[in-house]
């Protein structure tokens, strides 16, 4: 991806993902692009409780790596080099919520501050927060 700018394909393969993975029952609590202002890379930030409170994501990758290659297979356009897994308890995660738009918004809101956490940003476009995906019962 051009690291300079953040593309519409970006931000929709961002929104697929985040569904697929609420299919999948992968939980994703917030969401956001943020350009790294040390880097000036764009990555996809994801918050989900399958990071251990101790921060531990060698198991989370593992699960959310699986559906991204079946994702692959489909044209899914995202490098898992791209995507950084926090967990829901992190700053970061924190303030996505706080500042992320309308769960009415089908596009992410561009966030205006410097810091997300404890991450300086360039840039950053924060999902709206996920509806909870009603379970049926049996």
């Amino acid at each position: 991806m051009d690291q300079g700018t953040l593309v519409g394909l970006q931000i929709e393969e961002g929104q697929r993902l985040i569904d697929r993975l609420a299919r999948e029952d992968i939980a994703v609590t917030a969401a956001c692009w943020a350009k790294e202002s040390e880097s000036r890379q764009w990555f996809l930030y994801l918050a989900t409780p399958l990071v251990g409170e101790d921060g531990a994501t060698r198991s989370a990758y593992r699960r959310v790596n699986m559906v991204i290659r079946e994702m692959q297979k489909e044209g899914f356009a995202i490098d898992p080099f791209e995507i950084k897994l926090i967990g829901p308890h992190d700053p970061m995660a924190r303030d996505m919520l706080t500042e992320g738009g309308s769960r009415l918004a089908r596009t992410p809101t561009r966030f205006r501050g410097n810091r997300l956490g404890e991450l300086t940003v360039e840039e950053a476009y924060i999902y709206a927060p996920p509806v909870p995906t009603p379970k049926l019962v049996q």
